[in-house]
């Protein structure tokens, strides 16, 4: 058992990774031919472009690979007679397929774990790159809300962690006023707080006197304000199509939940990263209930165009329903979650009549 599970591992794996850089580098190579007369021309940044391009790609490519491996490699084992041979040695279906959906469940499970590190954000780095010859950015002219206060940032570093000028408009919850104005033109975030740096407050008192200034005036070195919220998650609560880890969309999900806001496109990013990429190993289970015991009658031909073509229609509509949820158009409850439980529904008796057999 443990030879016929390590052949069947093995050869899967190798069509596995025939397909998915093959097609990563031919996907990289459409994306350079786009980008020619950008490309930068450092080599650093070039290599560096080359290297965030295959990872963006493998959102795509790495599900498709996994599907198209399961279908070249039971063509084949058909063509062979191999797959006949392994019934008629009293190998079960579940036994030839159990190698295949193993490896396809921990790849995808591993690339889901991939989007909650930096990982997620190689579609941003391509970018910036291309537009702006650097891997750095920073976003301008940000007000936000957060708890009781209002805060305006005139550039903010979301990569360095870093922002320049930063007023804080700290307001009073049961007066409803504006009690206090803090002025910085520096802050940096430890990980924790935002420090603002060389600071100016501004307190008004509430108790307006004729012939009394309202205002009193002080200069501080530090200033500590916005308590865990992080540079990316501002970046990506006010970009509109912005890339973002699980962890980051976990954090802006409790955020916005916090501050009452729409959390509609956070919920959609997060789904689409955490159910999204499950979609292969489900459908994998559905297609194996399509393959022949012999290939005496079989049409390979026209099976696997059938296949082929199934899988494509069907990836097209989840990632269309996906983008439709990120975008704000869909609740991601209905575009992303109940197409995944649906899919997860067909796999399940798929998987029940395969047992059977």
């Amino acid at each position: 058992m443990k030879l016929f599970f390590r052949y069947v591992s093995f050869l899967y794996l190798k069509y596995f990774f025939y397909l998915f850089v093959s097609l990563e580098c031919f996907f990289v190579a459409i994306d350079l031919v786009k980008f020619l007369d950008d490309l930068p021309s450092s080599a650093n940044l070039f290599i560096l472009l080359l290297a965030y391009d295959f990872m963006y790609a493998s959102q795509f490519i790495l599900p498709l690979s996994l599907i198209l491996a399961q279908i070249v490699l039971l063509i084949n084992l058909l063509k062979s007679s191999q797959f006949t041979a392994f019934l008629a040695l009293g190998f079960a279906k579940i036994k030839i397929f159990y190698p295949i959906f193993l490896l396809s469940f921990c790849i995808t499970l591993l690339f889901i774990a991939l989007n909650a590190t930096p990982f997620a954000y190689a579609k941003e780095r391509v970018d910036l790159i291309i537009d702006q010859g650097f891997v750095g950015n920073y976003k301008s002219d940000l007000f936000v809300k957060y708890n009781q206060n209002y805060i305006y940032f005139k550039k903010i570093y979301p990569l360095l962690q870093r922002a320049e000028g930063v007023i804080v408009y700290e307001i009073n919850p049961t007066q409803n006023s504006l009690t206090r104005i803090v002025e910085s033109k520096m802050a940096q975030f430890n990980g924790q707080d935002w420090i603002l740096e060389n600071v100016t407050i501004t307190t008004l008192d509430d108790n307006l006197e004729l012939g009394k200034n309202p205002l009193k005036i002080q200069k501080e070195t530090t200033y500590k304000t916005l308590h865990d919220f992080k540079p990316k998650i501002l970046d990506n609560i006010y970009e509109k199509q912005g890339s973002i880890s699980i962890l980051d969309a976990f954090e802006a999900f409790m955020l916005l939940k916090e501050q009452n806001a729409n959390t509609q496109k956070v919920r959609g990013a997060l789904y689409n990263l955490l159910f999204f990429p499950l979609f292969a190993p489900l459908i994998m289970i559905c297609l194996a209930v399509f393959i022949p015991n012999s290939n005496r009658y079989a049409n390979f031909s026209l099976m696997t165009l059938a296949m082929i073509l199934g899988v494509l229609i069907t990836w097209g509509i989840f990632f269309s329903f996906s983008k439709l949820s990120i975008s704000g158009f869909l609740q991601p409850e209905f575009s992303v979650i109940m197409p995944i439980f649906t899919l997860f529904l067909a796999s399940s008796f798929c998987f029940y009549k395969i047992l059977k057999t």
